[in-house]
């Protein structure tokens, strides 16, 4: 589990949505809106959920890491939730 993340599209700074999840309810719910308030320039956007990330998908050195190199058993869960 890990906290969404988006960029915001008005000052370009990565934000936190406060919202908790993890890889297989993010698949699940990818194409749903969600309203984010940026919290560097306080302002609300409506974003996708498949436009936001999970801070479980950062490495060490704040890079993210890529899809398949998360953790299997998500990618497992997300793969069954998808059919």
């Amino acid at each position: 589990m890990g906290e969404l993340v988006f960029c915001c599209p008005h000052c370009l700074h990565i934000a936190s949505t406060g919202i908790v999840t993890d890889v297989a309810t993010m698949m699940r719910s990818q194409h749903r809106p969600i309203f984010v308030m940026c919290w560097v320039c306080r302002t609300l956007s409506c974003i996708l959920v498949e436009d936001a990330l999970i801070t479980t998908s950062l490495d060490a050195s704040g890079n993210f890491i890529p899809f398949e190199r998360l953790h299997a058993s998500d990618l497992a869960m997300a793969a069954d939730a998808s059919c």
